[in-house]
């Protein structure tokens, strides 16, 4: 399915592409065909309560991007696992046709996910999805993040003004989400269906002046601080398509937590890419309670690695060469799947 098409029906059967529209699908291009690749991953099994305006707001933040930065976007969406029990991801929610913003649906079938290290019986790999959509981002730059943000004003502009440098990994601000009272800035709890403007707004932080964006300067992290700066990077890490190629994206070992982390301090260390932190929000994050916490058989055992070794380059984790975002399986055959469209009714 390409986005020129009109879809006739929004439920699973129309997913099924013949090998040449799947392989254009999911072809990232030799050169980058948007300013913005916005990656997520997700799966429509209600987490943390109240998933879908979370998400619909998400979606929308997007389209609100792409309009007032005017800049090439692609929302590039990981469904991983689909519970068979729920509707899918293009048949739950609105998706809204702009002149800047594509949207892509990359699913990944349970056959893949029992494939790969799983800790706790995790139904969704954040990390491994985040490098699926790094691999096939089209995007000049990749920023991961997750459903339960939307977008500063800050970044609008940033984007807007093309602030943004190669060989870098950009991080920002982001107050700690176990807050649930007297909500700092970047907390918001918005009601479902907002409006435009209502939702524009949310995340206004500070005026601005449009197109002339500065970006700070790259900072030195050290191990006595790193924690200050990579700290809800799973929130906003953003790099050039190649830098997160040339680092392999995130480790990948079935668990959640930690690895957002270790890419940076990885990308510092053992690659020596420069990081700029802003103080200055890119995004906000819609409140919800805290879920991962209460699993703690599924986050990663980072136990015995030593972030001033891997600043020191004394030691360093990295995918091998094939074996991450799935290079190492045939995902034709495994089932993943793929659809691209522009969004809006068809009439």
């Amino acid at each position: 399915m390409t986005g020129t098409d009109a879809i006739a029906n929004t439920a699973k059967d129309f997913l099924v592409t013949s090998k040449n529209e799947w392989e254009t699908c999911l072809d990232p291009g030799n050169k980058p065909e948007y300013y913005l690749s916005i990656v997520i991953v997700t799966r429509m099994d209600d987490y943390a309560g109240n998933q879908h305006h979370r998400f619909q707001n998400f979606i929308d933040s997007a389209y609100l991007l792409a309009e007032h930065s005017e800049q090439k976007i692609e929302l590039l969406i990981v469904e991983w696992n689909p519970p068979t029990e729920s509707r899918r991801i293009i048949d739950s929610f609105r998706f809204r046709r702009s002149n800047y913003l594509n949207h892509r649906i990359i699913t990944i079938s349970e056959k893949i996910h029992q494939m790969l290290p799983n800790r706790g019986n995790a139904p969704l790999h954040e990390f491994e999805g985040k490098n699926v959509g790094i691999r096939f981002a089209r995007g000049e730059y990749v920023v991961c993040t997750n459903q339960d943000d939307i977008w500063s004003h800050n970044f609008i502009n940033a984007i807007k003004s093309r602030a943004f440098e190669k060989d870098t990994i950009y991080l920002q601000h982001q107050d700690r989400h176990n807050i649930h009272d007297n909500l700092p800035p970047t907390i918001v709890n918005l009601a479902p269906f907002p409006t435009d403007d209502i939702l524009y707004n949310a995340c206004r932080l500070r005026d601005q002046d449009w197109g002339n964006y500065q970006i700070p300067g790259p900072i030195t992290i050290k191990p006595e601080d790193y924690l200050h700066y990579c700290d809800q990077a799973g929130d906003f890490t953003m790099a050039h398509r190649d830098t997160w190629k040339t680092v392999r994206g995130y480790r990948e070992a079935g668990g959640v937590a930690w690895m957002d982390i270790e890419f940076i301090i990885t990308a510092v260390g053992t690659f020596d890419m420069k990081l700029v932190y802003s103080e200055e929000s890119f995004a906000c994050h819609q409140e919800h309670k805290n879920e991962w916490e209460s699993h703690p058989d599924r986050m990663t055992n980072n136990q015995g690695i030593s972030a001033s070794e891997i600043l020191g380059k004394k030691a360093k984790y990295v995918n091998e060469e094939g074996k991450w975002a799935l290079y190492h399986l045939d995902i034709w055959e495994e089932g993943l799947e793929c659809v691209e469209f522009r969004g809006g009714l068809a009439y």
